[in-house]
């Protein structure tokens, strides 16, 4: 169906923020546990520490979808007293992550008392497959929390809870936790992909108005005999330092997991645009029912990938009309292949965590769609970076819109292909092209300089005009 007349849309995005308003109970439902203290000093070495968290009780892991690394401790009885503890756990669950063929990042969520409520491994690699390519250990977190707090469990408020990471967190993470309202203690720095990339504390990675949060929520961890404690005097362990060569652990682990994650992503296979396979007319009945799992009309749209028309723009709308109706933003996200084929269309689930935006819904769905295609799914359904990413909104200046930058990088993986242009357009502006290029410069360098999103409102005056852009 072609829309002809003029399609009335709101002037502005009204994004669903929970940045410091979570609901959350004034108790805590598990106070009433007797809390024995996990006894993992620096001077003991990584076998006790192994055999210290075998004894832990096993909690429920991965029953929230979109955190498939996080395991629910809360009834572990476990308080976590000291930095160093606190440290040698995040750090054990990144050298976890990082021999489960992942990147090795990780990290524990502490509430009020540094009751252990949770451990994260980040999950985008699983069994040599890409699983979510935003399963990164913080960002599970946050969507943990969140979405326990939608199915009406109670929990300490969002500025009382510490992450304790072992990595400085990327763009994507770092701006979910500065959505959450958290606060964060870091274990190692990450000069290329953290929000702190330059190591000094001010954050000069996001736009301004978001500086101040990110000094007031994020901490990073003195070292014995090495770096000073850098960061907000907020939280259990302002001005701590851990021993460097937990530091040095962490780091190392995350190192090491790169070339193995490098060399398993290569392995998956991608096929280039010229040798694709039509998915509209080659789609085998496993790549149907993996794409319409995620999207029921996927196939049904063709476009023009560099001229969008009306009748994808009338479909996000519609989406975003039914996801703002179930109390999620009005907003909505495509995937276009290199044939035309609108893959995937879906809205956010903002009601749920507010960090689900439509775009980290339309990239988890994609990875998943690809994930379960099949044999000839990597014939025909490109790989993310050589298809087009569509929204309704352009990219602004909140953190959320900061955050699916990241995920964006996460998502194509590293440079775009030579020759692209427009790779992720939008209907409505939040900002101008020019604005949100300086965003895109600001960011740490695999953005900036190696990924190098192309971010362009639609060229096509009649959808401009349909939509009063």
């Amino acid at each position: 169906m072609r829309y002809t007349t003029r399609v009335n849309i709101p002037q502005l995005s009204p994004k669903v923020s929970h940045q410091h308003k979570a609901k959350s109970a004034c108790g805590h439902d598990h106070a009433h546990h007797h809390h024995a203290e996990v006894e993992a000093h620096g001077s003991h070495d990584r076998v006790e520490l192994n055999a210290q968290l075998g004894k832990l009780p096993t909690g429920p892991r991965g029953e929230v979808a979109v955190s498939p690394g996080v395991m629910d401790l809360r009834n572990s009885g476990i308080t976590v007293q000291s930095a160093e503890k606190a440290a040698e756990l995040a750090t054990l669950a990144a050298e976890m992550a990082g021999q489960s063929g992942t990147f090795a990042v990780g990290g524990i969520l502490l509430g009020p008392g540094n009751q252990l409520l949770a451990i994260s491994m980040n999950q985008v690699l699983k069994d040599g497959k890409l699983l979510d390519p935003t399963a990164h250990g913080e960002r599970q977190i946050v969507d943990w929390y969140f979405e326990k707090e939608h199915q009406g469990e109670s929990f300490p408020k969002p500025e009382d809870m510490t992450i304790v990471s072992s990595l400085d967190p990327c763009v994507m993470c770092g701006n979910s936790i500065i959505e959450s309202g958290m606060n964060v203690a870091i274990i190692s720095k990450d000069v290329t992909a953290g929000l702190d990339f330059k190591g000094d504390g001010e954050f000069t990675s996001l736009p301004t108005e978001l500086r101040d949060e990110a000094q007031s929520q994020f901490s990073y961890f003195g070292t014995d005999g090495g770096r000073s404690y850098q960061g907000s005097q907020k939280g259990p362990f302002a001005g701590a330092r851990i021993p460097g060569q937990v530091e040095k652990r962490s780091l190392d682990a995350f190192l090491a997991s790169l070339s193995q994650v490098k060399e398993t992503i290569g392995q998956l296979g991608s096929v280039e645009p010229d040798k694709l396979k039509d998915p509209a007319l080659h789609a085998t009945p496993q790549i149907k029912a993996a794409l319409s799992k995620q999207d029921p009309a996927a196939l049904s749209i063709k476009v023009d990938p560099k001229k969008l028309g009306p009748e994808l723009g009338a479909r996000l709308v519609d989406i975003a009309t039914r996801s703002q109706m179930n109390g999620n933003s009005f907003d909505a996200a495509a995937l276009v292949d290199p044939f035309g084929n609108v893959l995937v269309t879906t809205g956010g689930q903002e009601s749920h965590s507010p960090i689900r935006t439509p775009f980290m819904e339309l990239t988890r769905k994609y990875a998943e769609a690809r994930a379960n295609s099949g044999p000839d799914g990597v014939e025909q359904l490109a790989h993310f970076k050589n298809c087009t990413v569509v929204t309704l909104y352009g990219p602004g200046d909140e953190a959320t819109d900061i955050m699916e930058l990241g995920a964006y990088g996460s998502s194509v993986e590293g440079p775009l292909p030579e020759g692209s242009s427009r790779h992720w357009q939008y209907i409505r502006p939040r900002q101008s092209e020019e604005e949100v290029q300086k965003t895109v410069d600001r960011l740490p360098p695999l953005y900036s300089e190696i990924i190098k999103p192309d971010i362009k409102q639609v060229d096509n005056p009649e959808l401009l005009r349909l939509f009063g852009s």
